[in-house]
């Protein structure tokens, strides 16, 4: 085996400014992607340390600037859902109140005073 193909792509004793955890200081330049920034798309695992591709568990870098390389993975915009339009008129959608009255013949409270 040719120990340039198993050498890491960047070397670890460097103080090249790649994160400690990068796929680039463990791995060759053919064992993880580049992504352009960190998404759901490829979650962190916490067991090494690594981004992982959710179908293939190919690790991902995802700082592209700091190990030089141009970004193989675009990671999508993702928007929240709009929230429920509620018609004030609706006797359904009567907003509550965070505090509760206290009225006698309540059982458990105390009378007001």
């Amino acid at each position: 085996m040719d120990d340039e193909a198993d050498a890491p792509f960047i070397d670890p004793e460097s103080d090249y400014p790649c994160c400690w955890f990068c796929p680039a200081l463990r791995l060759p330049r053919t064992g993880f992607l580049v992504a352009d920034r960190p998404s759901r798309d490829w979650p962190f695992d916490a067991a090494d340390g690594f981004r992982y591709t959710a179908g293939t568990r190919t690790p991902v870098c995802v700082h592209p600037g700091r190990v030089g390389l141009d970004a193989e993975l675009t990671a999508p915009a993702y928007v929240d859902p709009p929230l429920p339009d509620l018609d004030p008129g609706d006797p359904g959608t009567r907003g509550r109140r965070w505090w509760r009255l206290r009225r006698s013949g309540r059982p458990g409270l105390p009378a007001p005073r």
